[in-house]
């Protein structure tokens, strides 16, 4: 368990949320995961380590534009959303669907990382 098993238990269970799960930071290796995507494993394991290394290079380009680090990241596509926050060691990942809540989303997300 992690600080943000909660979160990531809470988020699964959201409509249209079709997975959640904290993601290592460095190696995109899932440490743990909602119920979302059921047996896609192999899905799972790509949309993490795409999301960790995204999120890394939208830190670099946050840092040279001397933003300072990404704070929520949203990666909007036509059937749904990537969205990532930054913990730390790790990040916490959500795919989901066109259509979901949004705002309860990111809300749920931004409290678990200023909460660690």
């Amino acid at each position: 368990m992690t600080p943000f098993t909660e979160t990531i238990r809470n988020l699964a269970r959201l409509p249209g949320v079709r997975a959640a799960m904290t993601v290592g930071a460095e190696d995109g290796l899932i440490v743990e995961s909602g119920d979302g995507l059921g047996g896609e494993q192999l899905a799972r394991r790509h949309t993490a380590a795409l999301a960790a290394y995204l999120y890394s290079r939208a830190a670099r380009a946050s840092a040279a534009a001397r933003l300072g680090n990404p704070v929520f990241m949203r990666l909007e596509a036509d059937r749904g959303h990537l969205c990532v926050v930054g913990a730390g060691e790790v990040v916490l990942v959500a795919l989901i669907e066109s259509g979901a809540n949004m705002g309860r989303i990111r809300l749920d997300m931004l409290a678990a990382r200023n909460n660690q």
